[in-house]
């Protein structure tokens, strides 16, 4: 089913492995408003509304994951179609950390981030992941106040994507020289080395 999903019945006592994953309005506005709106063709801009996401109207609270994967499928294609399908999901990932400055929530975050710094920041990192979506989770592992190793339960195949996040992210927060790289693949999920300049 595309677009948005019946919850109910989603809750206490239910676990992950049967909550319907959903990815949050503010995230798709994010991107697909503010960050790749005048980047988009107008083929890409059909290939979405056939996905089951209407730019021309206005955005449902939430969308499933299927339907958030297919349209980073699309946008990657469409945006960035001459690099290499990891280097233009890495670029969607910066791409959706940057947009979201522009959104209401994603402004308060930001501002909270830049506050806290980049480690305070990450290790806050699982807590802005679940403002996006309700099934994304990280876990961090301080190495020195300038480098951690970040674990993600699911990458969507593409851990580049988170690359990109983490890098975005830890800029606005303030780091300098954000450097990322997989250390591995763990089922659905990665491991991710994060370091930064302060």
């Amino acid at each position: 089913m595309q677009g948005l999903v019946e919850t109910r019945g989603v809750g206490v006592g239910r676990s992950a492995a049967t909550q319907r994953r959903l990815v949050f309005e503010h995230t798709f506005e994010g991107l697909f408003r503010f960050a790749l709106r005048e980047r988009l063709s107008g083929q890409a801009w059909e290939a979405l509304r056939e996905a089951g996401v209407d730019l021309s109207r206005p955005l449902l609270p939430a969308y499933s994951h299927e339907t958030w994967r297919r349209s980073l499928e699309l946008a990657a294609a469409d945006v960035y179609p001459r690099l290499s399908r990891s280097e233009a999901w890495r670029h969607l990932g910066r791409d959706v950390a940057n947009g979201m400055v522009h959104t209401l929530m994603g402004r308060a975050m930001v501002g909270v981030a830049r506050l806290l710094g980049p480690l305070r920041s990450l290790r806050r990192f699982n807590n802005t992941l679940r403002s996006a979506d309700n099934y994304v989770e990280s876990r961090v592992t301080e190495l020195s106040p300038t480098a951690c190793e970040v674990w993600f339960n699911e990458v969507m195949e593409q851990p580049s994507y988170y690359q990109g996040v983490l890098e975005a992210s830890l800029a606005l927060a303030g780091a300098r020289n954000v450097r990322t790289r997989v250390l591995g693949r763990e089922g659905p999920g990665a491991v991710l080395h994060v370091e930064w300049d302060e």
